[in-house]
């Protein structure tokens, strides 16, 4: 929403200068905030997406595993239609008529699909949370030594014979 709000404030965006980058001041932080923003929200959507549906089925059951199946078909072919409108729809609508309009059209898009989402929410099977995925990982950390000596001790005992 900062980026359509920048964009359709004539006070927010740069002065005409004729170099490569005539931003500065508050207006260049907005901007790096509002895309690093942008960024970070897409980012988490497109890895917690397919989890998140993925989640919605039970393998073990042949039915649910076929619309598991079904599931990533409709979701692969929902983002490259949503890339398509995208890069032609969008920026089209963004070069004729204001960059403003495109990035409203992708808000207001986006707030729609969030209150889908949140409707949905009575309706989904939330799995209990196991382990931390950050406790394997310091797991790790005290073998380390051990499998180094054990790579160092076997790619030298290669060498030495060959």
């Amino acid at each position: 929403m900062l980026i359509t709000i920048q964009a359709h404030a004539k006070n927010m965006h740069p002065p005409a200068c004729g170099k490569a980058s005539c931003v500065e001041g508050g207006i260049e932080y907005m901007l790096y905030f509002s895309l690093g923003l942008l960024a970070l929200g897409s980012g988490g959507v497109r890895g917690a997406l397919p989890a998140l549906g993925a989640d919605q089925f039970n393998e073990k059951d042949p039915e649910e595993a076929r619309a598991l199946a079904s599931y990533f078909n409709w979701m692969t072919l929902s983002t490259v239609v949503g890339a398509v409108v995208g890069v032609t729809g969008i920026v089209n609508l963004s070069m004729f008529h204001g960059w403003w309009k495109g990035f409203l059209v992708s808000t207001v898009g986006t707030f729609i699909g969030f209150v889908i989402l949140a409707a949905g929410k009575p309706f989904y099977h939330l799995r209990q949370p196991g382990d931390s995925p950050l406790i394997r990982i310091a797991q790790v950390f005290p073998n380390i030594h051990s499998i180094a000596l054990s790579m160092y001790l076997i790619i030298g005992s290669v060498c030495t014979t060959a």
